[in-house]
């Protein structure tokens, strides 16, 4: 870790301040009201975003991702991005010195799943609220949570946006009409494309499948609809589903 003359005295946690603070990895909590936008922004270090619960709808430059409860945003240092409450929000973040050594792994954005060791990890350095000098425990643990951290499982929440316009405007659409019955040659049409080069450009902008893309929205609308009350079975219909066992049978195959 790195070192810093022991003279240099910073208290934890403004959001604004903890950027420049001495430690290699800082803790930050705080709870957020439904339907809070922090706009657009960037942060010099990388930064682990952890929804401990509520739900929140993230937007880089190119991708939407939801972060429901046990599951952490991986946000590379000067990344722009914009996150959305979604229902009160209890956030735990993590700030990593950007060119630590270890971290670099964490210059790419991704949505992990936060294990229930990690989440401890987090909240007991939380906790602590970035003492200075750092105590042997704050030492300690900010190790450990780098180590489960780089270790985190990729989730599939992730809703990649391509490049091309025709195939932009047929995710906005979609985003507009998430149960539309529109098939996929319906989709290629729309897009002036044949069905076999639609599916060969958004695989190749996206790297998933049209079908994947469209049922990663879904689940990313199903998990906003919830976490704002509404019932379940006006949620499923919404987006098309029969019911709302259905619906929660699709989230679970990809949550």
């Amino acid at each position: 870790m790195g070192q810093i003359d022991d003279q240099f005295q910073l208290p934890g946690s403004s959001a604004d301040r903890v950027q420049s603070l001495p430690h290699d990895v800082v803790g930050y909590a705080r709870d957020y009201r439904d339907g809070y936008v922090s706009v657009r922004h960037r942060h010099p270090r990388h930064q682990l975003i952890y929804a401990v619960s509520g739900l929140m709808m993230a937007e880089t430059e190119a991708m939407s991702y939801a972060i429901p409860p046990g599951y952490g945003l991986i946000v590379p240092a000067e990344q722009p991005h914009e996150i959305r409450m979604i229902g009160a929000v209890r956030l735990q973040s993590l700030y990593v010195r950007a060119g630590l050594p270890g971290a670099d792994a964490l210059a790419r954005c991704r949505l992990v799943t936060v294990s229930p060791l990690l989440a401890q990890l987090i909240a007991a350095l939380c906790e602590m609220d970035n003492p200075w000098p750092m105590p042997p425990r704050a030492l300690h643990l900010s190790q450990l949570i780098l180590i489960e951290l780089l270790a985190a499982p990729v989730s599939p929440l992730a809703l990649p946006y391509p490049v091309d316009p025709r195939l932009r405007r047929v995710c906005d659409a979609l985003i507009a009409t998430p149960a539309s019955p529109r098939d996929l040659d319906g989709w290629a049409t729309e897009a002036g494309m044949s069905r076999r080069t639609f599916s060969r450009h958004f695989q190749m902008e996206t790297g998933v499948s049209f079908g994947k893309w469209a049922q990663r929205l879904r689940c990313q609308a199903a998990l906003r609809g919830l976490a704002q009350g509404r019932p379940a079975a006006r949620v499923a219909r919404d987006l098309g589903y029969a019911n709302a066992y259905t619906m929660a049978a699709m989230m679970r195959r990809m949550t």
